[in-house]
């Protein structure tokens, strides 16, 4: 949930420093203030590099020599970032990556080939280093688990049951900064709720 907040408030930060104004914030979709189609496509990058990059830290906490602590974190984070929906989207034409792409090189079967290879490539070392790291028995079932349904229970049915709620029945939609409200509260009760599970990273560390 804090992971995918960030995502989406990286695309809106991105565009205010690109387009000198604030755009629109929902939980699923973003749309920046300039008036340069082209110069908003950054700020629809900037939310997967984010992402990547995030990915990436998670792997290195993964390494050897590192604390339990950081481990379990380094694991949580690689898939905190919904790895699999970036993988698989760009097959049906979705995700930030594709549709900037496509406006940017054009809807075609390079473009869209190109960005399904790039984004595998760049997912698999962490994946990979993330499924090595799992020492429990039924490595694979447990792999599975986290990589194509733990994430979605959290994320799938609150975003979009808050999405319905702030853009269809107009609940806390005000908006502030460009961001409707009650995003802003789920940020706010996400980052507490973290603040107070945080200790059950590692079940095994001594306060």
């Amino acid at each position: 949930m804090l992971y995918v907040s960030l995502h989406e408030l990286i695309h809106h930060f991105a565009g205010y420093l690109i387009c000198g104004d604030w755009g629109i914030k929902t939980f699923n979709y973003f749309e920046t203030a300039c008036d340069n189609e082209k110069k908003s496509f950054i700020a629809t990058y900037i939310g997967p590099l984010f992402t990547f990059t995030m990915m990436y830290f998670g792997m290195y906490l993964l390494k050897k020599g590192n604390s339990d602590y950081k481990k379990h974190l380094g694991f949580a984070i690689i898939f905190a970032q919904l790895p699999l929906q970036r993988m698989v989207s760009p097959f049906f034409r979705m995700n930030d990556e594709f549709y900037a792409s496509s406006k940017l090189f054009g809807n075609t079967d390079i473009v869209y080939w190109s960005v399904i290879l790039i984004i595998w490539l760049i997912c698999m070392p962490p994946i990979i280093k993330a499924f090595q790291a799992i020492g429990n028995k039924n490595r694979v079932l447990w792999f599975l688990f986290y990589l194509t349904l733990f994430p979605y229970l959290i994320w799938g049915p609150i975003f979009g049951g808050l999405e319905y709620l702030m853009v269809e029945k107009k609940f806390l939609a005000q908006s502030v900064i460009g961001i409707g409200l009650l995003f802003i509260l789920n940020e706010i009760i996400t980052i507490i709720a973290y603040y107070y599970t945080k200790k059950y990273i590692n079940p095994n560390q001594k306060d």
